[in-house]
């Protein structure tokens, strides 16, 4: 099976929702709230599920009483978790998330990023055929992780 084009399909439905109508916005709007654990719900959720752990990994890397990892949150709230993660895999020895995760599934996670802040400020869909694949990359990482770290779900 091939990757899609998420670059493409990024850029298609950027452009697709710039000329819409409020009315139509408000129709996949509509669609989206009636269906929490569909699709883009769930991938919003998987990216940020990544996103809240490796904060927590790389803020616990660098301190350990609640004193110094409240000082350190200003630090850590607003990063990208790409680079939370980089820093992490640091902390414990691995310079490159694209060795630790393996090229395919690094990658598939940069994209599921990209989408999920697409949905998150379109509130949009995308084509059905890619949330299996940023699914599994998002689980992967986080299960990645999670075996580095030494804790378990």
């Amino acid at each position: 099976m091939t990757d899609p084009d998420y670059v493409k399909e990024l850029e298609q439905i950027r452009a697709a929702y710039v000329g819409s109508l409020p009315r139509q916005r408000l129709n996949v709007i509509s669609q989206r709230l009636a269906n929490p654990t569909h699709g883009p719900n769930l991938l919003v959720t998987y990216v940020s599920a990544v996103e809240a752990l490796s904060r927590s990994l790389a803020m616990h890397a660098n301190g350990r009483t609640k004193d110094q990892l409240k000082q350190l949150y200003a630090r850590y709230r607003d990063r990208e978790v790409k680079s939370l993660i980089t820093e992490f895999l640091s902390s414990c020895g691995h310079n490159s998330p694209s060795v630790f995760f393996g090229p395919d599934t690094w990658r598939k996670f940069g994209y599921a990023v990209s989408y999920r802040n697409m949905l998150v400020h379109e509130c949009t869909y995308l084509g059905q055929d890619k949330y299996p694949q940023l699914h599994q990359a998002c689980q992967d990482v986080l299960d990645k992780l999670t075996g580095l770290a030494g804790i378990a779900k």
